[in-house]
């Protein structure tokens, strides 16, 4: 068994695991950052659409600060959002001199992607920016197991290629793994993106917070046969959205807010999804009127011509549309540095929880990941270099012996593993009942049925196979994370941004103005309470 030693180990290849290995590098850190994809390549930065909030300085910065937090419903950390506001120009400037292709246009940043990959172009970017760092990069790993103890922090993770178990110790961990939006049924994330970041700093003495808050994009295109992606929130404002009947859906419905997909997309999506799976309707946007000029009415729509007017034909007849999981918005709790509850465990990007509150503003995803990753890895750094040299034999271990304990686990049945299976099934519980409309009924029955899926992913026939020994861990991860976001659901009596309760319509600031939050207690049960703002 190989074991690895760093001063800084980061967990995930995307943009904020990325700057925040730069950052931890620039200030004198051994680092090495571990992906359990090809590197940057699946991460929800690349399927982005690669426009980044907050890219101008003075009153871009006031504006950009104010629409966080009307977006947030009220429960944003309002630090957090603060510092968003404050830094995220000083931080955009950097990708530009790193060599992003990009322009600037009322306030964001549009990276030049190709679609429907907008952002490969920036994790191009700091892919070369991390390398030319002397950033150590493996890919192809699934962690399995963080363990963080007094000076030390520690991984187990699974070689998909080789099938080797591995482990790894650091003075400072970064977590960096992502959010969960691959759990529901329509996604617009990676197929991988199932949450496994949660459960793990969970386990390692993290706490989570707002996990029930999952918000959804309204304008994924539906056709048949074809691949879903975003159509971008200015280009739905200038189309007719209507559904079968000819109805007006912003209309209908009584949005006001634009650009709809943009400042309402909670709303948005709450009445597509009415539309299309309680009323049985199609709901159809027609972009046939829009002139050269609105298709170029700013970067991403434009760059959207070829792919969306011409390969999916919207020139030349409407196309259907439904909504799609997009972005988690609770997550790991952090401080301003992103420090967590567990010391040395320091996390960044969409695996965290606060920074949005209840519903995140377009574009405030990608900003997240340079300035947050920026300082998780200078906190982490500091960390590594304040600390004394750990006594890492009793971690390694542990490590050791959770590797012993999971590779014994073969004993065969008669049934052979099916995770795929398990996997989609999960997914349609979550978007059937645990997704856009909530209520106490269906949100029951989901949980009743995830838990049984997570009793038969923990009774899985491991074997031999390593792409399936990962398949079967990230269903295990997917499985305890769908659990968590369907009891900050059931929790959570109201409605406020992207958390719809139709038995509890109404937002409820008397009694939930504030925080759901979860931890193990030292017998590894889970305590929840509520922390009002």
């Amino acid at each position: 068994m190989e074991h690895f030693t760093y001063d800084v180990l980061v967990v995930g290849s995307g943009a904020a695991g990325l700057r925040a290995a730069i950052a931890a590098r620039e200030k004198g850190a051994e680092v090495c950052v571990i992906s359990k994809g090809s590197l940057g390549k699946t991460t929800s930065t690349l399927l982005s659409g690669g426009a980044f909030a907050g890219a101008q300085e003075g009153a871009f910065q006031d504006k950009h600060l104010k629409r966080t937090l009307q977006a947030g419903r009220g429960i944003n950390q309002r630090e957090l959002a603060e510092i968003l506001a404050e830094e995220g120009p000083l931080r955009l400037k950097e990708l530009e001199a790193w060599g992003v292709k990009a322009e600037i246009q009322d306030g964001y940043l549009f990276s030049k992607g190709r679609p429907p990959i907008w952002g490969e172009e920036i994790v191009r970017c700091l892919l070369r920016k991390t390398k030319a760092s002397g950033v150590q990069l493996i890919g192809g790993l699934e962690v399995t197991h963080l363990k963080v103890q007094e000076g030390a922090t520690g991984v187990v993770a699974h070689s998909a290629l080789s099938g080797n178990w591995l482990t790894f110790s650091s003075k400072a961990l970064v977590l960096a793994t992502g959010g969960a939006g691959a759990l529901f049924l329509r996604h617009d994330n990676p197929q991988r993106m199932l949450g496994e970041g949660y459960f793990l700093a969970l386990e390692a003495g993290a706490l989570l917070q707002d996990m029930e808050f999952v918000q959804f994009y309204p304008l994924g295109v539906a056709e048949p046969g074809l691949p879903s992606f975003l159509i971008s929130p200015r280009l739905g404002d200038l189309g007719r959205l209507f559904n079968s009947h000819g109805e007006e859906i912003l209309e209908k419905h009584g949005i006001h807010e634009r650009p709809a997909a943009l400042k309402a997309r909670d709303k948005l999506s709450q009445a597509i999804f009415k539309e299309i799976y309680r009323e049985g309707e199609e709901v159809l946007l027609d972009l046939r009127g829009l002139t050269e000029e609105e298709w170029r009415v700013d970067p991403l729509s434009a760059s959207s011509r070829v792919i969306l007017g011409e390969r999916y034909g919207a020139i030349h007849r409407p196309v259907h549309v439904a909504p799609m999981a997009h972005h988690t918005m609770g997550g790991v709790r952090i401080d301003s540095r992103g420090a967590t509850s567990a010391p040395g465990l320091f996390a960044a990007g969409e695996v965290t929880g606060g920074l949005h509150g209840a519903n995140r503003m377009g574009g405030n995803a990608l900003t997240e990941t340079q300035v947050f990753g920026a300082r998780a890895g200078e906190a982490a750094a500091a960390w590594a270099k304040d600390s004394d040299d750990p006594d890492s034999q009793s971690l390694l271990g542990e490590l050791e012996a959770f590797v012993l304990k999971s590779a014994s686990n073969k004993t065969r049945s008669d049934t052979k593993p099916n995770s795929a299976r398990l996997k989609g099934t999960l997914r349609e519980i979550l978007w059937n009942d645990g997704g856009i409309l909530r209520n106490q009924q269906g949100l029951t029955r989901a949980l009743n049925a995830v838990k049984a899926i997570q009793a038969e992913a923990f009774g899985l026939y491991l074997g031999d196979n390593p792409r399936e020994v990962q398949r079967i861990f990230e269903l295990r991860f997917a499985s305890q994370t769908a659990a968590i976001i369907l009891q900050g659901a059931i929790r959570r009596e109201e409605s406020r941004g992207a958390h719809f309760r139709e038995d509890f319509p109404d937002q409820d600031d008397e009694n939930w103005r504030g925080h759901l939050q979860v931890c193990l207690s030292p017998k590894g049960e889970q305590v929840w309470t509520f922390q009002a703002i």
